[in-house]
């Protein structure tokens, strides 16, 4: 598998363009080139199948608008999952506690409400 060519097929797979690109790099953001800078480095073939991971496991492209394609992994196997950006302002909660166990999940067990807003 070609690294550059799993990318580009991804990133138009999800509506995007290289033009939209914020950052090729890590998912924290402390190692980071633009795409144009990263392209070249893209361009690696590895074996996608099970076995050991060959790609860095926090590589990501961040896209403008805040969504990112992150690497992700099982067993060796590798692929890019696209993340969406997040929402502007999302549901607010009370319950920080829940062992084994998401925000989302202890706070809204049955669901978290399409038109959760907070009051003012």
């Amino acid at each position: 598998m070609n690294l550059l060519e799993e990318t580009l097929a991804d990133i138009k797979r999800y509506g995007y363009t290289t033009a939209g690109v914020l950052y090729v790099g890590s998912e924290d953001g402390r190692v980071q080139m633009t795409w144009e800078q990263a392209e070249p480095f893209l361009n690696v073939n590895y074996d996608a199948g099970y076995g050991a991971q060959e790609i860095v496991k926090d590589l990501c492209v961040r896209f403008k608008g805040g969504a990112m394609l992150i690497r992700h992994e099982y067993d060796g196997k590798e692929w890019w999952r696209f993340v969406p950006a997040p929402n502007m302002h999302g549901a607010p909660f009370k319950i920080v506690k829940g062992e084994y166990k998401s925000l989302a999940d202890v706070n809204y067990p049955m669901g978290i409400p399409v038109n959760t807003k907070v009051e003012d």
